[in-house]
C-alpha cells in the first residue's frame, strides 16, 4: 500500500525509543555496555536472519552493498559503544530528542554529492533544530558528568548522521530492507564480540551471577534485541524498499516524543516544560530539513 512506508517509519521511531529504554534497563548494571551489545544485536541479527531467508532467500549482493554495509556496520559499533555510556548515565527523555540534531548533516551531505544548496525550508528547520537543542540542553551550571555524556552522545549522534544515507544506498543494492537488516545487525554483533574480548566483561558478568542478577540482566538485553528486530530496524529496513531516505528518517524523528514519554513511565524520570517545548522544536526542524531537501 501506498502509505505502509509510513506506518513502518512511525513504529520504527517508537521501537528505536523502547529498545534504548530496553537497553537502559541492562546498563543499569556498570560494566556490560559492551555485553549489552552483543546479545542485543545478535538476537536481533538471528530473528532478522530467520525472516530473510523465509521471505526471500539468497541473493547475489553487490561490491557497493558491502562497501556500504561495511561502514555502517562500523558506525553503528561505535555509535552503540559511545551512546551505551552515554544513556547509562543520562536520563532517556534527556538524551534521546538530540537524536534529532543528525538531521543537519544531510546539507552538507546533499552539497558535497550533488552540490544542492539548502532550501528555504531546510534553513528554517536548521534554525529550529539549532534552538529546540539550546532550549532542551539549557541548565545553569552543567556539571563535569554531563558535559562528558554530552561527549559521548555527540559521537553517536555523528555516526548516525552518517549512516542513514548508506543504509538507502545498501537496501537498494540488496533489494531486500530485511537482508540488509540481518547482515547488518550480525555484522555488529560481530564487532561487539571483539569488544567484549578487549574489555573482559566476563569479570562483571561472573559477579553479576554471584549476586544473583545476571539472569535478569540478560532477558533486558534479549528483549532489546527483539525489539530492534521486530519494532525498530526492521520496519525501517522494510521502508526503505518502497520510500527514500528523506521520507523514512523523517517519520523516524518523531522517536525523541515516544522517548519523552516512555522515560517517565520506565524510569519516572522528572519532565520539565523545557524538555517538551525543546523536543517539539527538534522534532519539527528535523522534520522540515529531511522532508523538504
Amino acid at each position: 500500500m501506498e502509505w505502509t512506508w509510513a506506518v513502518l517509519s512511525v513504529i520504527g521511531a517508537f521501537g528505536q525509543a523502547l529498545g534504548w529504554g530496553l537497553k537502559k534497563k541492562a546498563l543499569n548494571n556498570s560494566g556490560v555496555n559492551n555485553t549489552t551489545g552483543l546479545v542485543s544485536y545478535g538476537v536481533a541479527g538471528a530473528v532478522l536472519l530467520g525472516l530473510s531467508l523465509v521471505s526471500g532467500g539468497v541473493a547475489h549482493l553487490t561490491t557497493v552493498f558491502w562497501v556500504a554495509t561495511l561502514f555502517v556496520v562500523l558506525l553503528n559499533v561505535l555509535a552503540a559503544w559511545t551512546g551505551y555510556r552515554a544513556v547509562d548515565k543520562g536520563d532517556l527523555s534527556t538524551l534521546m530528542p538530540f537524536m534529532a540534531l543528525t538531521a543537519l548533516a544531510i546539507v552538507p551531505i546533499e552539497y558535497l554529492l550533488r552540490e544542492t544548496l539548502p532550501t528555504p525550508h531546510q534553513l528554517c528547520g536548521m534554525i529550529i533544530v539549532v534552538l529546540g537543542a539550546f532550549i532542551s540542553a539549557w541548565k545553569s551550571k552543567p556539571t563535569k558528568a554531563s558535559l562528558a555524556v554530552a561527549g559521548y552522545f555527540g559521537v553517536t549522534l555523528a555516526c548516525y548522521s552518517i549512516t542513514s544515507p548508506l543504509m538507502g544506498v545498501a537496501v537498494n543494492e540488496a533489494g531486500s530492507g530485511l537482508r540488509f537488516a540481518a547482515i547488518m545487525h550480525v555484522g555488529i554483533a560481530i564487532g561487539f564480540v571483539f569488544l567484549c574480548l578487549i574489555s573482559r566483561e566476563w569479570r562483571v558478568i561472573k559477579e553479576l551471577k554471584h549476586r544473583r542478577q545476571w539472569v535478569r540482566t540478560l532477558w533486558w538485553m534479549v528483549l532489546a534485541g527483539i525489539v530492534i528486530a521486530l519494532f525498530e530496524n526492521g520496519p525501517i529496513n522494510i521502508a526503505l524498499e518502497t520510500a527514500t531516505a528523506s521520507e523514512v528518517f523523517a517519520l523516524k524523528r518523531t522517536m525523541p516524543f515516544f522517548a519523552l514519554m516512555l522515560g517517565v513511565m520506565m524510569f519516572g524520570e522528572r519532565v520539565t516544560r523545557w524538555h517538551i517545548i525543546g523536543t517539539a522544536f527538534l522534532v519539527l526542524g528535523s522534520v522540515l530539513i529531511v522532508w523538504f531537501k
